[in-house]
């Protein structure tokens, strides 16, 4: 093996081996740490004690999300009774990059930020503002998607109730949340897919790979698009 071609293999390997997730807990009590996965793997029903930080061991081509538990509002429940953070990663589509997003969907219950080591990729961040139009346990939001708690009952991306458009456009309690955190998805297609609007600056993909998701950072970011 030539020693130009030994030297690429070695390079190869160090910006693999560079690739990482992990997840910084800032917030003042525990978290649980529930994990989706189209592709790859990662370790999942991690609990991270407050001020802790945890490496969350994906594969090189991990792709899937992290929602948040908490002791106080419990942990996620796909039928929309409990609201909950969500930050969404591939690491799979475009190798040795990453898009990375934070989705509020589902509601919320923690602020998030996610960055890069990288300080030319966007670092997004949501700390939602008190007086959410459907409060839930313990300063937790529910879907933007459901006018009430009773209208989430049944997911939450409720067909009836004053669910998002289509389960794709805004919902009768997006503005809230888009105004209060540009950088985050508000309804499933608040990127300007098919038309919708606004399409604000959701979704990046870095070529860095090397990310932290952290909590109740505190923080809250407005990257125009």
């Amino acid at each position: 093996m030539s020693s130009a071609r030994a030297f690429s293999l070695a390079a190869l390997a160090a910006v693999v081996s560079a690739q990482s997730l992990n997840v910084v807990n800032k917030c003042s009590d525990s978290v649980t740490l529930f994990t989706q996965t189209s592709f790859g793997t990662i370790d999942n029903n991690v609990n991270v004690a407050a001020g802790a930080t945890t490496d969350m061991n994906i594969s090189n081509n991990w792709d899937g999300a992290i929602n948040v538990g908490t002791s106080s509002t419990g942990g996620p429940t796909w039928d929309g009774t409990t609201p909950f953070s969500r930050a969404e990663f591939n690491f799979y589509a475009v190798p040795g990059s990453v898009t990375y997003d934070i989705s509020l969907i589902y509601g919320y219950n923690v602020g998030m930020e996610i960055s890069s080591s990288d300080s030319g990729c966007s670092a997004f961040a949501c700390t939602l503002p008190s007086g959410c139009p459907v409060p839930g346990p313990d300063g937790s939001c529910y879907s933007p998607c459901c006018s009430s708690v009773s209208a989430c009952s049944g997911g939450a991306l409720p067909a009836g109730g004053g669910g998002c458009t289509s389960n794709a456009g805004p919902g009768p309690n997006s503005p809230f949340y888009y105004n209060s955190c540009y950088n985050a998805y508000a309804f499933p297609d608040n990127d300007g897919a098919a038309g919708y609007t606004p399409a604000d600056n959701v979704d990046f993909t870095c070529g860095n790979t090397d990310i932290t998701l952290t909590l109740c950072p505190g923080t809250t970011s407005n990257i125009p698009k």
